[in-house]
């Protein structure tokens, strides 16, 4: 697959190809990718809780540090 850059795009890859952040524009682009992968799934994360919230489905912050409390002591 080939695809076109802007020359904006270019010049940063290029910066974090002189500044040894990534050995090729390859590795750059696909670090991209992941990054925007992670984005979009941590988005779908936070949706389903705005979804949870909305039909009421909370906990309050004291019953929530009880549990995580009780988690940790249970280690």
């Amino acid at each position: 697959m080939e695809i076109e850059i802007s020359a904006e795009q270019q010049a940063i890859i290029k910066g974090w190809l002189a500044t040894g952040r990534f050995s090729s524009a390859e590795d750059a682009v696909s670090e991209c990718i992941q990054q925007f992968k992670a984005q979009d799934q941590l988005r779908q994360q936070v949706q389903i809780g705005i979804d949870q919230a909305d039909r009421g489905e909370v906990i309050d912050h004291e019953t929530m540090f009880s549990r995580l409390n009780a988690l940790a002591s249970q280690n």
